[in-house]
């Protein structure tokens, strides 16, 4: 039997039985066209020094509860995060001399890292009419998004107080943090306080123009703007992104 409230800050007394638990009964929450359901990813490092989030699971959550039949949840869990994208997430790392300069050495599967914690704002899926692909959720139009936002993400991230660099992937995600508040300032503004930096880098799963203009050095954009002439409107958020994480890697050198 798994007590939901073990893994989730909104479990509440829901209890299943990991033989034969339905799909239906891994649903959390529900508020309208909107459904939370039960996928807490992610791994649980000792001492982590960098934090990975996402917005939410999306189709991950599909594996973590095939997983969850025959494993538990802390396995499941470390197993679905980031489950298909950790090519892209290593890229998108590696960047720009980001990861040497944490000197962090990232191994194929992010989640066995000691160094690096993996997570999302909102850490189970969350479900707008009854999809979790290709778009990414509004957190502030749910109330147990913004919940999940406040409550677990903010105590994840200060409980692991070995953590000094967060980075939120995609743009929906750096809305969040910079406009929801915690302790009367937003959420970034708070971690940044605390010393710890957060960093915005393009979604690993969606606007792959966006990250493919991210992994360029400015000396390669025009050369890839003829060949790729429409992706132009993805320049400006792209080399800002690139652009913090460069200056954060010559911090970190100096």
């Amino acid at each position: 039997m798994i007590r939901l409230a073990d893994y989730c800050c909104q479990g509440g007394e829901k209890v299943i039985d990991r033989s034969c638990f339905s799909p239906g009964d891994l649903v959390i929450s529900r508020e309208g066209n909107r459904e939370l359901i039960f996928s807490p990813l992610g791994n649980r490092p000792c001492s982590p020094r960098l934090a990975l989030a996402g917005i939410t699971p999306g189709r991950q959550s599909v594996k973590f509860a095939k997983l969850l039949r025959h494993t538990d949840v802390e396995i499941a869990a470390r197993r679905s995060a980031f489950a298909g994208a950790h090519n892209v997430i290593k890229k998108l790392l590696t960047a720009h001399g980001f990861l040497k300069a944490l000197q962090i050495d990232c191994p194929a599967d992010v989640n066995e890292s000691d160094n690096i914690f993996t997570t999302s704002l909102v850490k189970c899926c969350l479900k707008v009419d009854g999809r979790y692909n290709y778009a990414a959720p509004d957190l502030l139009a749910s109330k147990a998004a913004l919940h999940c936002l406040v409550n677990r993400f903010v105590s994840d991230i200060e409980k692991l107080d070995t953590i000094r660099h967060v980075v939120i992937f995609g743009e929906p995600g750096w809305n969040a943090v910079n406009s929801v508040k915690y302790q009367n300032i937003c959420i970034k503004d708070y971690l940044e306080r605390r010393g710890i930096r957060v960093l915005n880098m393009p979604h690993f799963a969606q606007n792959f123009q966006q990250r493919a203009i991210y992994l360029l050095s400015p000396s390669e954009e025009e050369r890839y703007f003829r060949l790729h002439p429409k992706h132009r409107s993805y320049w400006s958020k792209a080399a800002k992104m690139r652009q913090s994480i460069v200056e954060e890697v010559g911090v970190l050198g100096a």
